[in-house]
Formats: structure tokens, C-alpha cells, sequence
């Protein structure tokens, strides 16, 4: 019986962990916030298509990014690579990744 428990847990924490991160993608939010896909997504959106850093630039500038991040050791929008795409870190549809991790090992998760 233990056993039975113990294996429900696991698996109803697995669903669970899985169903935030499923629900808090880049793109989950932007639509939460009334945003349609045509407006990252400049045409028809198609699998695997980047959307490219011009169409984040409508609504977010990076130097006021770069601010809001100032905290963060390091800012992750103020770095030597410069303005880089944005969907380097921050992915649309999967799971945000910090490229800086690539060379270096931070401790920051992109949104």
C-alpha cells in the first residue's frame, strides 16, 4: 500500500511540475495578456519558425531591459555579446535557456 502511495506522489508531482511549465512558456504568457500569435509572429506562424528580435523590439526596449535586470550579477541584457536575439534565452514555445550558460555558469533563469 505504501508503495501505491509513495508511486502516486511521485507521478502526481511529475504532472504537476510538468503542467507549470507547460502553462508558463514565453508564448502561454504573452497570450495570457490578450496578445495573438500574428503579434510576435509577423506571418503565418510554421513549426520551428524564430521569431526575430525587430518583432520584440514593438514592445520591449532593450535598454530599459537592460535596467530592469541591472540587479542580476550578472545582467543578462547588459553583456559583452552585446544585442543579441532574443530568442537566444527567451524560447516562445519550450523552456527559457540562458545562452551566457554556454561558456559560463551562472545561477539565472530567463522568463
Amino acid at each position: 500500500m505504501m508503495k501505491h502511495i509513495a508511486t502516486l506522489a511521485v507521478a502526481l508531482t511529475l504532472a504537476a511540475g510538468s503542467a507549470f511549465a507547460a502553462d508558463h512558456s514565453l508564448a502561454d504568457r504573452h497570450v495570457a495578456r490578450g496578445l495573438e500569435c500574428a503579434s510576435c509572429h509577423k506571418t503565418a506562424p510554421a513549426p520551428g519558425a524564430v521569431v526575430k528580435k525587430d518583432a520584440c523590439k514593438t514592445c520591449h526596449n532593450y535598454d530599459d531591459l537592460a535596467k530592469r535586470t541591472a540587479k542580476l550579477e550578472p545582467n543578462p541584457h547588459y553583456t559583452h555579446l552585446g544585442d543579441v536575439n532574443c530568442v537566444e534565452c527567451h524560447r516562445g514555445h519550450q523552456a527559457p535557456r540562458l545562452m551566457c550558460n554556454d561558456c559560463h555558469k551562472f545561477n539565472i533563469m530567463p522568463k
